[in-house]
């Protein structure tokens, strides 16, 4: 009778049952683990600090995007090179001297570029823009002097031409 008993039963860690019930909890604690310490080491990139007074300059700022489709404003703009080369097109009474242009990272401010676009001809505008390539960008061009601003969002890629229009 023990020779059977012997033979029946198997050491712990050859029984299946065993192991999911210490396997299970044994994942758990690990993984939970590494979502803690990816909570700890990583910063909060989409939290903004200031989401009241950017929700507040927003609805100010409408003024500017409404001015510009009174003034029916559009751009083609090419990014290559390290360079800006802009075509402004409207009822301008006078084009401005320089329109700045922001190439906006969607959720990390620390890769937003300005760029200061001079006139070089009628309706030509350059600017030098060292920008990572290809990547998404919110693009705003305004002109401060003139208080009007165009914007758009686009997969930004070399030589690529994307056109703003005022709406």
């Amino acid at each position: 009778m023990k020779s059977q008993a012997t033979e029946n039963t198997k050491p712990w860690y050859k029984e299946p049952m065993m192991w999911m019930v210490v396997g299970i909890p044994l994942v758990t604690v690990c993984w939970g683990m590494v979502m803690l310490s990816l909570a700890i080491n990583t910063k909060d990139s989409l939290v903004s600090d200031s989401y009241y007074k950017d929700g507040m300059s927003y609805t100010e700022n409408k003024e500017m995007d409404e001015r510009a489709a009174r003034l029916q404003i559009s751009a083609n703009l090419v990014l290559a090179n390290d360079e800006a080369r802009l075509n402004l097109k409207g009822y301008l009474d006078e084009e401005p001297n320089m329109l700045l242009l922001r190439l906006i990272h969607p959720t990390l401010q620390d890769r937003d570029v300005d760029v200061l676009l001079q006139k070089v001809d009628d309706g030509f505008y350059v600017g030098a823009a060292e920008v990572d390539l290809p990547s998404r960008r919110h693009i705003w061009l305004q002109s401060p002097d003139q208080g009007w601003r165009i914007r758009t969002t686009e997969n930004l890629s070399p030589d690529q031409v994307i056109t703003l229009i005022a709406e």
